[in-house]
């Protein structure tokens, strides 16, 4: 099986967020794939499978842990590669993915040899208000403290494929983690997958795996979410483009750029940023 090994929301290799694409068998199981993503650990693994008769490309996520049925920056880093294999001679081209039966359109486009993605991520789901009596345990399991919440703002639960809970903060970044053991039975509380924390006035994120033992780097979707609950409570205007900033504290600064579109019937988020290749190569799976 072939694979590509590409930097995601960033323009310089060895920087972002880094990300596995292999082209796979189609007979390799679950257990098969989820044991490749494990070998390359990465934060997750996308696999792609051969073009279907409508010409979309059916696609697999994998984390070290689980599969997932979305994620922002595979399908970023996915759509680059697509374009450099099916489509180099075109300098744009609309790629369609199928993710376990979602149909996803990606725009990529390449200058210069510095490829930039756009993915529309659909409409945005607001799921859930937390009541502000849940405020002083939720601080508390990322190693803060109430004081850390930015009160102005909201937590609340906001998906356009996994939930996120997201944390608003005037100061604590720096020392957010994830210090409760069953975190995820905790999140599942107020229908969360993941958290994830944020500066209300420089807009860096973090967030982390539910063990709390790997900072993801960037995290597409997550920046999609947050960008639609900034435009909900008008923090920022539709249409406008906002720049999420993640990975500095694990030292591979990375920028996701984010809006909400008005030009569909209903609104939607639209992630996008640059892709950068650094290796390729192929293995045996026996």
């Amino acid at each position: 099986m072939k694979y590509f090994h590409v930097d995601v929301f960033s323009s310089e290799a060895m920087k972002g967020n880094g990300l596995t694409v292999v082209f796979a068998d189609p007979k390799c199981d679950y257990d098969q794939l989820l044991n490749i993503a494990r070998e390359f650990n990465q934060f997750e693994t996308v696999f792609v499978f051969k073009r279907s008769a409508d010409g979309s490309f059916p696609v697999r996520i994998f984390t070290t842990d689980e599969e997932l049925n979305f994620a922002g920056h595979p399908i970023v880093g996915l759509g680059a590669v697509l374009h450099s294999i099916y489509f180099s001679s075109m300098e744009a081209i609309e790629i369609k993915v199928d993710l376990q039966g979602r149909k996803l359109t990606i725009l990529s486009k390449v200058k210069n040899g510095v490829y930039n993605v756009t993915m529309n991520q659909g409409t945005p789901q607001f799921l859930e208000r937390v009541n502000k009596k849940h405020y002083n345990r939720i601080a508390k399991s990322v190693n803060l403290c109430e004081n850390d919440i930015d009160m102005k703002s909201p937590i609340e639960v906001v998906s356009t494929g996994l939930p996120y809970l997201l944390v608003p903060l005037t100061s604590g970044l720096d020392h957010a983690k994830i210090v409760m053991n069953r975190f995820e039975d905790f999140l599942s509380e107020f229908g969360a997958k993941f958290v994830y924390v944020y500066d209300t006035q420089s807009l860096e994120c973090r967030t982390w795996d539910n063990f709390g033992m790997v900072e993801d780097v960037a995290t597409g979707s997550a920046a999609g979410p947050l960008c639609a609950y900034l435009v909900e409570h008008k923090l920022v205007e539709k249409n406008k483009i906002i720049e999420i900033h993640q990975g500095r504290f694990v030292k591979r600064p990375s920028i996701i750029q984010t809006w909400v579109s008005t030009k569909s019937a209903t609104d939607e988020v639209f992630i996008s940023g640059d892709v950068a290749f650094f290796a390729s190569g192929s293995f045996l799976v026996i």
